[in-house]
């Protein structure tokens, strides 16, 4: 079988956001004093007039472009400012391309703060659509429209809301070597993010043949490094962040370029290199050294023993078998991993009846989940898929990669009262470590299946660092730092 469908991309979103503008910033930290009205007065309104395109870049090859425009609104419009990003790039992902558009428009009050803002995001038959409205002082209202879902909520934020655009405009006001740190909002994620940056001086720069003077900013994002280039007015010129560029272009000169779809392939761009093993699947112990990683990226579990050395960790991976298999219902607490989130639904009559069809009464959970993962490896087609992964969407797209077949597999576990959660790491393949999703399942005692590898027990290669869905976002910090080594394996 071919790796297809089996690494986890959903850290392009967070990485995709934070490139092309589209998160929103918390006036917090020392923007709360750059962004208070009196000061923000001082900032010509004719710095925040822009209409600018950059092409973006992975490795070199040009992979699509972004769009940004920013206008000043009308007295009949109430005043403020308008703000849109479009951004479109096309990847090559484990021998496919993979489209992926995102829109984002924002209408701001005349200091900055948001006043409502709209997004759209569109990847093969996945889509998203939210809109963010302030109701009134730090209460907004959030809308999202998925494949499968249309909800509301109300959210109660202890800052407002202001647009990221203003970040490189002030800057030029940092002093030299000084670690400023910013708070991000993703509206789509429900979370704050943390960016530190750091202000280096000016360097000078080559754009489209010519020398240009400009300001060196590095980017921390977690464990992850960048860097920013920007001109004396704040506005960018060019940014660097694992593997991707961003460069402003002339249109002209911009929509002379096509995608390369020959380049290299980004899994492959991002995965670990490693010692080949032979015949992973026949593996029942691991151990190996792993270097790259602060301790809030890598855990214990039932079958994952680690120990902190001088600045590595070693991790043992065992591959755990059922001893003792309980009939349902289970007994224990289990609340935890047996309720809905943002991720994991099931509640609703479709899968009700689905999973009735599929089980067929039976109430050994080892059985269960094996009927669960032939299901879903004979109906969801395995492929590279760029979304927000929830249980209802992949039943609705019935496409998806490891993200995806775990949301859906562990939405059927829960809603037949079989505990379970998803696991964010690295798992081996051909000389390789790839960032990837799968399920941890309680049958009597706790195991790991694997639905994109259609392992019921899943190998020891299997290497966890976060649990969750909702924590796949927090790998884009890692990337390009980890290193592993290879010391034993059975």
């Amino acid at each position: 079988m071919k790796l297809l469908g089996k690494i986890n991309f959903k850290f392009i979103f967070s990485l995709l956001f934070l490139i092309c503008f589209s998160l929103l910033l918390l006036v917090q930290g020392p923007c709360r004093i750059s962004y208070t009205p009196p000061l923000s007065l001082v900032i010509p309104s004719d710095l925040l007039i822009e209409d600018s395109w950059y092409g973006i870049y992975f490795q070199g090859s040009y992979v699509g472009y972004s769009h940004f425009f920013m206008r000043t609104k009308t007295l009949k419009e109430g005043g403020g400012y308008f703000m849109r990003n479009v951004t479109n790039v096309t990847l090559p992902v484990l021998g496919t391309v993979q489209k992926l558009a995102l829109e984002v428009s924002l209408s701001l009050l005349s200091n900055y703060r948001l006043e409502e803002a709209h997004f759209k995001i569109r990847s093969h038959r996945y889509f998203l659509r939210g809109d963010l409205k302030k109701e009134r002082g730090n209460l907004y209202k959030l809308s999202i429209n998925t494949p499968s879902q249309n909800f509301q909520k109300k959210i109660l934020l202890k800052n407002e809301i202001v647009a990221s655009l203003i970040v490189p405009v002030t800057l030029n006001y940092f002093p030299l070597n000084k670690y400023t740190t910013l708070y991000f909002y993703d509206p789509f994620l429900e979370r704050k993010e943390e960016l530190t940056l750091v202000r280096k001086g000016k360097v000078t720069i080559a754009l489209d043949g010519e020398e240009k003077e400009a300001h060196l900013i590095y980017i921390h994002f977690g464990d992850a490094r960048g860097k920013v280039y920007i001109d004396n007015q704040g506005k960018l010129l060019k940014e660097e962040f694992l593997g991707f560029e961003f460069v402003k272009k002339e249109p002209s000169v911009l929509f002379k370029e096509k995608p390369v779809l020959t380049m290299g392939n980004l899994a492959n761009y991002l995965a670990v290199k490693a010692t080949p093993l032979p015949n992973k699947e026949n593996l029942v112990y691991l151990k190996l050294k792993l270097e790259g990683v602060s301790k809030e990226f890598i855990r214990e579990d039932f079958n994952q023993r680690v120990e902190f050395k001088d600045g590595y960790f070693i991790v043992q991976v065992y591959k755990k078998e059922p001893q003792r298999i309980e009939n349902l219902p289970l007994q224990g607490e289990f609340n935890s991993y047996l309720k809905e989130d943002r991720y994991i639904k099931f509640k609703t009559h479709k899968i009700e009846e689905l999973v009735s069809s599929i089980i067929k009464g039976e109430n050994n959970p080892l059985v269960i989940l094996e009927k669960f993962l032939f299901w879903i490896n004979t109906h969801i087609k395995k492929v590279p898929t760029l979304s927000l992964p929830n249980t209802l969407d992949v039943l609705e797209i019935k496409e998806g990669d490891c993200g995806e077949l775990s949301a859906l597999l562990v939405g059927f576990l829960r809603s037949v009262g079989i505990p379970s959660y998803v696991n964010i790491g690295l798992v081996y393949n051909k000389g390789k470590f790839f960032y990837h999703a799968w399920p941890s399942v309680f049958v009597g005692e706790w195991i790991d299946t694997d639905p994109a590898f259609n392992q019921l027990i899943a190998d020891p290669t299997h290497i966890k660092l976060l649990k969750g869905l909702e924590s796949q976002f927090q790998i884009s910090k890692i990337i390009g730092n980890v290193k592993i080594e290879i010391l034993e394996y059975k």
